[in-house]
């Protein structure tokens, strides 16, 4: 069997290609104030609960919003700094605001009045305790044929 290397259906022309790639985006807009990024965060199941870690270093606790509803967990995050710099020949100020929204759905068997939420060096940690019908289900050996 041989492989048959194939052009895409469509190609943009280099005019436009240079100007997302080289120009405008990519020189003007990494200085915008506004930019957001996406925390890494690891999900993991115990007995009793489940577990959220989310990686944000350099915020601070009063800076996370966290929702919980039916099955739905929301967690957001928004920093803002104040930059200010005056020398004798210059005077420079600069705004940045960081912000990120990440949701996670899980099973509707949380105790949404019990969610604990700690921010412990960088990690925002959440424990959704599991109803005590959740925690009775456990693993079952299926039988295969």
């Amino acid at each position: 069997m041989s492989l048959i290397k194939s052009k895409p259906a469509f190609t943009a022309p280099s005019v436009i290609t240079d100007f997302f790639n080289d120009g405008f985006f990519n020189n003007e807009l990494s200085n915008f104030p506004l930019t957001r990024w996406v925390p890494n965060a690891n999900v993991r199941e115990t007995e009793d609960a489940y577990i959220v870690e989310l990686a944000a270093p350099g915020l601070e606790k009063d800076e996370f919003k966290v929702e919980v509803q039916e099955d739905l967990v929301t967690i957001e995050g928004q920093h803002e700094e104040d930059r200010e710099e005056r020398n004798e020949e210059y005077h420079r100020k600069e705004f940045k605001t960081t912000s990120f929204k990440r949701s996670f759905r899980l099973p509707q068997s949380i105790v949404s009045d019990e969610v604990d939420a700690k921010y412990n060096q960088g990690i925002l940690k959440l424990t959704l305790p599991k109803r005590e019908e959740a925690k009775s289900i456990g693993k079952k050996l299926i039988k295969i044929s």
